[in-house]
């Protein structure tokens, strides 16, 4: 995904998602869950004192409701 893509699905500009890649700016907690939706990651995956493993992430996953029953998003599912 862009710079471009993911500041046109979170609202804000190109310049902001860099200066978040950057670490020059920290984004307010209404944008931080704007990008966790688009990650389909909790809050909790960017708002963390102990670091994120990429290799974990189906520890963050939302669940997904599907017809009544609640399954777990993963990267690798088949």
């Amino acid at each position: 995904m862009t710079r471009v893509q993911l500041a046109e699905l979170v609202d804000v500009n190109p310049q902001t998602v860099g200066a978040l890649e950057r670490g020059d700016h920290f984004p307010s907690l209404d944008l931080a869950f704007r990008i966790c939706d688009v990650f389909g990651l909790p809050v909790e995956a960017v708002f963390s004192r102990t670091p994120f493993a990429p290799l974990s992430t189906e520890l963050y996953r939302k669940p997904m409701q599907r017809g009544g029953e609640t399954d777990v998003q993963l990267d690798n599912a088949d």
